[in-house]
């Protein structure tokens, strides 16, 4: 990290550590990088063939087009055919094995961790885009997968998705296909469990029911676990649901330290709940998010209110984690020029992860997740220690320039 960019880096807030965390990250990395290959994720349990798509505003041959580069164009040229109809055309980037489960685990797996992924990944027969994988990956197949059309644009995504198959697992179904006894084995022999996307499979809370009373009191070592949840996109899931997800988060954490992770607008989404008449919870300081200033200290207000081991938030701009005892902000490497955005938050949940089973302090488990998502939207690519390492190594002037490169 250059002097320069250090001296140039003014903090956000009072709980902006973006400069130290990233200095101990440094320090530490050869630690860090020799303590991924020793640690086991187990990863549950959805799946989705993805098609990433560009959508065409303008087209002048077969070969020369422009693409539609916000969700306020696309939204326009919706609300303008109103009472009529369009065509939008689509221009596929790639098809790609994902959901929480099979992303994280390929942001987990080229770090080097072993990876146990558990989901919705073909069945009979996995599909061989959940195979294409580093050896270090074992695969469990519950059914069929989902299958989502995702439009990408330089300020967010759409994903229109089919969650048929995913609305139709049960704990009974993942018992079948995986006895109990070896379930057991599974989660014993791993470090961290990483659950999601919750608002998108419905059954989840029922889940964790089972965790809680079949499958965590069999271990002999849960509390050297990490069990984190990647709560999705809540607006079609009713405030009741959501309270009792919060609820049933508390009793994992009894059993182990359980992290809640959501992106800006989803934190926004529970604040507005949290704040709502028919709260299970104490109102204390819970009130709705109106302004990014609202986002410098809400985490620390909803511990209060939870108290859960970790509560994480992302966004393209920063990332923040609060503990039962402490608050930190981190600044995000942002691109305004994005090219890739599906999978990006899964790859900041792979990046947090390893931070923290391989015993980095809460923030600087977030500059790993940070640089994770950093990379991912700037290549599409999941990449090795070595190259993670290089781009923390330049952290700090990707902060201070809007830098849309990095070589692989």
């Amino acid at each position: 990290m250059s002097k320069k960019n250090s001296e140039n880096y003014e903090p956000i807030n009072e709980y902006d550590v973006t400069l130290d965390a990233v200095k101990s990250v440094m320090e530490k990395y050869s630690k860090f990088k020799n303590d991924v290959n020793q640690k086991t994720i187990f990863l549950g349990f959805d799946g989705y063939i993805d098609s990433l798509y560009s959508l065409v505003r303008k087209r002048d041959s077969a070969e020369k087009w422009v693409k539609m580069e916000s969700m306020k164009e696309f939204a326009t040229r919706i609300n303008d055919a109103a009472g009529s109809s369009c065509n939008v055309e689509r221009v596929l980037k790639k098809n790609i094995a994902g959901g929480c489960a099979p992303n994280t685990g390929r942001s987990t797996s080229h770090l080097g961790a072993n990876t146990i992924i558990c989901g919705a990944l073909g069945y009979p027969e996995i599909n061989p885009l959940f195979l294409d994988y580093p050896d270090n990956v074992s695969h469990y197949s519950i059914t069929n997968p989902g299958t989502t059309a995702a439009y990408e644009f330089n300020d967010g995504k759409v994903m229109t998705t089919d969650f048929g198959n995913i609305n139709g697992i049960t704990w009974d179904l993942i018992m079948e296909r995986i006895p109990r006894d070896q379930f057991i084995e599974l989660i014993e022999e791993s470090n961290a469990i990483a659950q999601g996307h919750w608002a998108l499979v419905p059954n989840m809370n029922n889940f964790w029911e089972h965790l809680c009373e079949d499958i965590f009191p069999n271990l002999s070592n849960s509390k050297e676990k990490v069990f984190l949840v990647d709560a999705a996109d809540m607006k079609k899931r009713k405030n009741k649901p959501i309270n009792e997800m919060l609820k049933i988060l508390q009793k994992v954490d009894e059993w182990m330290p359980a992290a809640l992770a959501m992106n800006d607008k989803e934190t926004a989404d529970i604040a507005k709940v949290l704040s709502a008449e028919d709260s299970m919870f104490e109102k204390k300081n819970i009130r709705p998010i109106k302004s990014r200033e609202d986002y410098y200290d809400f985490n620390k207000r909803l511990n209060e209110v939870l108290g859960l081991s970790y509560i994480i938030t992302h966004d393209p701009h920063f990332a923040t984690i609060t503990t039962k005892n402490n608050h930190y902000w981190v600044t995000e490497g942002y691109t305004s020029k994005p090219k890739f955005t599906t999978a990006a938050g899964d790859h900041f949940t792979g990046g947090i992860l390893m931070g923290l089973v391989c015993g980095l302090d809460p923030a600087e488990s977030l500059v790993i997740g940070n640089a994770e998502t950093a990379i991912f939207v700037r290549t599409g690519v999941s990449v090795s220690p070595k190259e993670l390492e290089r781009f923390i190594n330049e952290y700090m002037s990707y902060i201070l320039t809007d830098r849309t490169d990095f070589q692989l």
